[in-house]
């Protein structure tokens, strides 16, 4: 539920009256996870269970002639470690530099829309996050094995790209399709100068992107390829030698209380040092104010002829419609040795990845 802060009229150019306003809205999501990094165990208290915990200022101002101009800035921050939002700065050469919590660390943008349809400039999604959450319901959260086996953009772990330029065009019969555009960037003056204040003198991997939403009736599909060039861009000590390609598919299709979801991605690179297909179907069923998700699917490797497995597992209950309860279990069986474990290693003969997680979910 979005909160007015601000509305303000003025005379447009031409006499006629534009309206402006900026709106806050956002959620928080915290509780109790537990985590078996493949024979490491933790738990505690962690975030995004089941969203992501931010926080979003928009703004949109009517210019008159049908045409809107507006903006959003997103902060997003981590429910259970403060020190991840200390504002430092990361080295991941393919997307955005701030940590968890530094304000503005998701997507910013300023764009304008009207019967041309829409461009979007800054640091904007991928179409490929509207193809994700539309072939699963686990969003980005547990559940959905995203960020190990799935994934919006090539490495997973970011789901939009710095220097950034969108258009989407008029949705027609409930079509539209998206053009993304980043350009490279390999000027960076040392092997860990990935941003500056100068354009030009950082390191960012160029993307490219086209996509195509379908929404109409039941039925909602989309279709996102991804191209992006590594080709020379420093992420850490090494320069980039590679061209990746993500295809995405996701479909989903409503019918009375239930709705089901397909999913289907490939993701290779030039060199052909990856090369991975995966694909699962979901559903969802609500019954007053519980709402039940269950996924499963699988990965393969198709450099080893492995796949790794994921069930997904879920349940809301609805308090209200700004908050509800949730329960999450996802396992992930990693035949295809393709989830990374950061900071731990995996014990002797065990490749299963689970992650279960119980919590509150409040938007506002």
């Amino acid at each position: 539920m979005k909160k007015t802060l601000v509305a303000i009229a003025a005379l447009a150019a031409f006499g006629a009256q534009a309206q402006s306003s900026v709106t806050i809205d956002g959620g928080v999501d915290a509780g109790y996870q537990a985590i078996d990094y493949k024979g490491n165990k933790v738990n505690g208290i962690a975030g995004n269970g089941s969203s992501t915990s931010q926080i979003n200022f928009r703004g949109v101002s009517d210019v008159g002639g049908g045409i809107k101009a507006d903006f959003r800035v997103e902060t997003d921050w981590n429910m259970g470690f403060n020190r991840a939002n200390s504002g430092a700065a990361n080295v991941d050469a393919n997307g955005t530099n701030a940590a968890a919590g530094t304000f503005g660390n998701g997507e910013i943008r300023a764009g304008i829309g009207g019967n041309f349809g829409r461009v979007d400039m800054g640091v904007v999604n991928f179409n490929g996050l509207t193809t994700y959450l539309t072939g699963q319901p686990f969003s980005t959260a547990i559940g959905g094995g995203y960020g190990s086996i799935a994934r919006v953009n090539q490495d997973g772990s970011l789901v939009r790209s710095d220097n950034s330029f969108k258009y989407t065009s008029p949705t027609m019969a409930g079509l539209n399709v998206t053009v993304y555009q980043a350009n490279k960037q390999t000027k960076g003056a040392n092997a860990t100068d990935n941003f500056s204040s100068t354009l030009g003198r950082s390191d960012l991997a160029g993307s490219k992107e086209f996509g195509v939403n379908y929404a109409n009736g039941p039925i909602a599909a989309s279709y996102s390829t991804l191209k992006q060039d590594n080709v020379g861009v420093t992420a850490s000590t090494t320069a980039g030698t590679t061209v990746n390609t993500l295809n995405t598919l996701g479909a989903n299709y409503t019918m009375g209380a239930a709705k089901f979801f397909l999913l289907n991605q490939t993701n290779k690179t030039d060199t052909n040092s990856v090369n991975t297909a995966y694909t699962t179907v979901s559903a969802t069923y609500t019954m007053g104010n519980y709402v039940f998700m269950a996924q499963t699917g699988s990965l393969k490797n198709k450099l080893t002829d492995k796949k790794s497995n994921i069930t997904g597992l879920g349940v809301d209950y609805n308090l209200s419609k700004t908050t509800a309860l949730y329960v999450r279990s996802e396992s992930i069986k990693d035949d295809a040795a393709v989830v990374a474990i950061t900071g731990f290693t995996a014990a002797t003969g065990n490749v299963t990845r689970t992650r279960t997680a119980a919590g509150l979910r409040v938007a506002f």
